[in-house]
């Protein structure tokens, strides 16, 4: 019976993290966080409980007669066993209680038949569609060279197969370890465009990537050692529905997919997997689309998806999740009331009669977390520090402020520093003063990306996911003009003039990108500049005669205006990129090309160590 009370133990203690996880689905937006809570349920359910918590909730009959309280000595082992009160050893648990009316006996029975009929049914289902897998065909090579542009630009070195098959009802990863693979319905093909095609493949490398195939593995075990309890299969929905979203945000902002496309790409999943009769959906699958009934919520979280990033937690939090998957509860009598008052312990002193305190123990002072963009307001009283979970204020006085709710995606400062706007978190456009409070918000219709001032102060531009451009008050955020461009864009920029914004495209699924050149007051487009790789972040020169391109994988080009004419080229760090997409007031990228490096074949090679004699 251990086992049984360890695996009860465990269940109870799942409920409780389940209740946890819901509310925290209620009240927290990050689908990483809300993952990461369904996911314990599970975990905890596997996890051999090795520390035992006496709970005395049984009632007090159940225990053993209350006896005078005894003392016991305990000599000291070279072990690492556990003490365990002593009415813990004498009062019965709930299973001795019920072993005399045979309900134990009947309980395990019926457990052990459920989980031994549900792994035969699930693994004969395992069995059958990996017939299926073997049969199926390798994906033409257009589509293997879209894979495996996309797993590059996800860091994924080693990407799983990609194959072709019927009877699916939409693509899928499926597999464990090195046998993983990326399933794809071979009629669904014919009905999608490339660019749509390219970002469902996005999001079944981002399942692979996040090993969501190995949380199916986890939640298969569990789901047939405890298919009575419910929590199990609550748990998976949540999970399932957070890993959705979490992969939706790495196709959106993660690699820059336009937001339509893939909205349109997932409604054309939804519809053929309709047409099918019955599709085939094995278990430990991760499929883009079955679940018509989040696709609302999904489509919905396009809108107001951020760029993903990892969980942070302290060394608290992570010692209070390793407590609740190693506690193992241990349900007892409640113990009767003693009639005999218990000394209280004593207290060591010192000569003096004041009691000893240990000497407090140096704490040393947390690290400052890195920030991934900086910019300064002109005449640097404000600096602007990016970091993965705040946006900070940092005055001359040394003194800082959060800039929030919510933490922007990018920001630009009025001439002179009095005023800084910013895009994000989603469709808000907000104003703030120079000391970090909220002077105007606004929304704009999809998720903000870009924000940029006129040089004279007197407009706001912002750019947002699905292309438009809206000319703003600076003050009140009214929007005085807009217009809309095609494509994957990224960030904007205003020339010196003020008469031409620089808007930057390129996604990371394409293998180039290009800056277009509007004209503010016609809101046309006046010229395309083409650049070998996709584009995260343009500058202007200062005489607004040569336009300095950013692209995402570090390279800079700089080209001449109103010509286009490529002038030079370097690999520098991507680092610079990602500041000046951040914000156009950092001047990260360099006006003029650094002098290149020399050639490898005028080094000098190193021969050895010489020695003086």
């Amino acid at each position: 019976m251990v086992v049984v009370d360890a695996m009860l133990g465990n269940a109870a203690v799942a409920i409780v993290l389940a209740l946890v996880a819901l509310v925290i689905g209620r009240v927290c937006r990050s689908p990483s966080v809300r993952h990461a809570a369904w996911l314990l349920v599970p975990l905890k359910l596997l996890t051999p409980p090795l520390v035992p918590v006496p709970l005395p909730v049984l009632p007090t009959a159940w225990g053993a007669p209350a006896e005078a309280p005894t003392i016991r000595a305990v000599i000291a082992a070279p072990t690492h066993a556990v003490a365990v009160p002593a009415e813990a050893a004498d009062a019965p648990g709930s299973w001795e209680r019920l072993r005399p009316h045979g309900t134990a006996e009947w309980g395990i029975a019926v457990w052990v038949t459920g989980a031994l009929t549900w792994f035969a049914w699930q693994g004969r289902r395992v069995l059958r569609f990996r017939r299926r897998v073997l049969r199926a065909c390798a994906a033409p090579p257009e589509i293997a060279a879209a894979a495996a542009r996309v797993a590059t630009a996800l860091g994924i070195a080693r990407p799983p197969a990609v194959k072709t098959t019927t009877g699916i009802g939409s693509p899928m990863l499926w597999g464990w370890g090195r046998g993983a693979v990326v399933l794809f319905p071979r009629e669904l093909l014919a009905r999608l465009s490339a660019d749509a095609r390219d970002t469902l493949l996005a999001h079944e490398l981002a399942h692979y990537l996040r090993r969501d195939h190995w949380v199916r593995v986890l939640e298969f075990v569990a789901s047939g050692l405890y298919w009575w309890h419910p929590a199990v299969w609550f748990a998976r929905r949540g999970t399932e529905a957070a890993e959705e979203e979490c992969c939706d945000a790495w196709v959106v902002c993660g690699l820059a997919a336009s937001p339509r496309r893939y909205a349109e790409a997932l409604l054309a999943t939804v519809d053929f997997e309709a047409e099918l009769r019955r599709p085939c959906l094995p278990p430990g699958a991760c499929a883009a689309g079955h679940d018509a009934r989040l696709l609302r919520r999904r489509l919905a979280a396009l809108l107001h998806a951020e760029r993903p990033s990892r969980l942070r937690g302290g060394v608290g939090v992570w010692a209070v999740v390793a407590a609740a998957l190693l506690a193992r509860p241990v349900l007892l009598a409640a113990r009767p009331e003693s009639p005999g008052a218990v000394p209280a312990p004593s207290v060591a002193t010192a000569p003096g009669g004041a009691p000893l305190t240990p000497p407090p123990a140096h704490k040393k002072s947390p690290a400052e977390p890195r920030a991934w963009a900086m910019t300064a307001a002109p005449g640097g009283a404000v600096t602007v520090l990016a970091r993965d979970s705040e946006v900070l204020l940092r005055f001359a006085d040394g003194s800082s402020r959060v800039l929030g709710p919510g933490r922007p995606l990018a920001v630009a400062f009025a001439p002179g520093g009095q005023r800084l706007a910013s895009a994000g978190p989603g469709p808000l456009v907000r104003v703030w003063d120079e000391r970090g409070n909220l002077v105007a918000t606004e929304r704009t219709t999809t998720a903000a990306r870009s924000v940029a001032y006129t040089p004279d102060g007197a407009a706001l531009l912002v750019l947002d996911a699905a292309g438009e451009i809206t000319l703003r008050d600076p003050r009140t955020l009214a929007v005085v003009a807009e217009w809309y461009v095609a494509g994957a864009a990224n960030s904007c920029c205003v020339a010196p003039d003020g008469k031409t914004v620089a808007v930057s495209f390129g996604s990371w699924l394409a293998e180039d990108g290009w800056v277009e050149l509007w004209s503010v007051a016609e809101r046309r487009k006046v010229a395309t500049v083409r650049a070998a790789a996709p584009v995260g972040a343009v500058r202007f020169s200062r005489d607004g005669r040569a336009l300095v391109v950013g692209c995402w994988s570090g390279r800079i080009e700089w080209h001449a205006l109103p010509s286009g004419t490529l002038v030079a080229e370097r690999q520098l760090c991507k680092d610079l990129v990602a500041n000046t997409v951040f914000s156009p007031d950092a001047a990260a990228l360099p006006l003029e090309p650094p002098p290149e490096p020399p050639p490898i074949s005028d080094l000098v090679p190193f021969t050895g160590i010489s020695r003086e004699r």
